[in-house]
């Protein structure tokens, strides 16, 4: 008897030491009750499903072993919703008409600061469609509006380039890395390599050049140019 109770206590507590995640979230957005969320994670240029869940009353979670700390995206159904890294720890997902935000775990809170001043700068450059939209409204030449509005756009364009550019060189080491990339290029209808991708790239250590979506992107990309050579007369 003492065996048994003895093997059970042994099983539970390596069970209480192994990793795993642990996702609690909160929505407000009424839309989204009833509907499945889907954790996915990408493998070069093919993704999986790892967990699912309902969202029941605007409250979700996920939980889950953890192999290794890795980049992940939340779906709705096949809608993208976000991206989080999956960590050894509790992370809290909020969901709103206003955005969507993961704290918890400092690759995480990492991430969503970068998102957060990303976004930031999106909103100003948004802001200048918006402006000259309001003086064609008021009559103004189109000639005079580029002439005020262009410098405005390069310089935000060059800030939030530099904002991408800089965090996946900081983070070459960790997959905050290789995850940011992947949607930096996820912008692109196919793969190509532009100036930006050409610097990151420059400089960027085995280990992330190595990572399979990194590596499959240049290696496609690298073809898609030599094609597009052929074909430019």
């Amino acid at each position: 008897m003492n065996r048994i109770f003895y093997l059970l206590t042994l099983l539970l507590s390596l069970t209480s030491c192994a990793q795993q995640y642990n996702i609690a979230g909160n929505s407000s957005v009424n839309s989204f009750d009833g509907r499945m969320l889907y954790l996915q994670v990408a493998s070069g240029f093919q993704t999986s499903r790892i967990d699912s869940c309902e969202v029941v009353h605007g409250r979700f979670s996920f939980m889950g072993p953890v192999d290794s700390v890795v980049m992940a995206e939340l779906f709705m159904d096949n809608e993208y919703l976000m991206p989080l890294v999956i960590e050894d720890c509790n992370l809290d997902v909020r969901m709103d008409n206003m955005g969507q935000r993961v704290s918890g775990g400092p690759l995480n809170d990492r991430l969503y600061r970068f998102l957060q001043e990303k976004e930031r700068l999106d909103n100003e450059y948004m802001e200048l469609s918006y402006q000259e939209m309001r003086m064609m409204m008021e009559g103004i030449a189109p000639a005079k509006i580029r002439e005020e509005l262009q410098p405005k756009a390069k310089k935000l364009s060059a800030r939030i380039e530099r904002l991408e550019t800089k965090f996946i060189m900081d983070n070459y080491d960790n997959v905050l890395g290789p995850g940011v990339f992947m949607l930096l290029c996820n912008q692109y209808h196919y793969p190509i390599l532009t100036d930006q991708i050409r610097a990151i790239m420059k400089k960027a250590p085995e280990k992330f050049r190595n990572h399979p979506y990194v590596k499959q992107y240049i290696s496609t990309a690298e073809e898609n140019m030599v094609r597009l050579q052929h074909i430019t007369p």
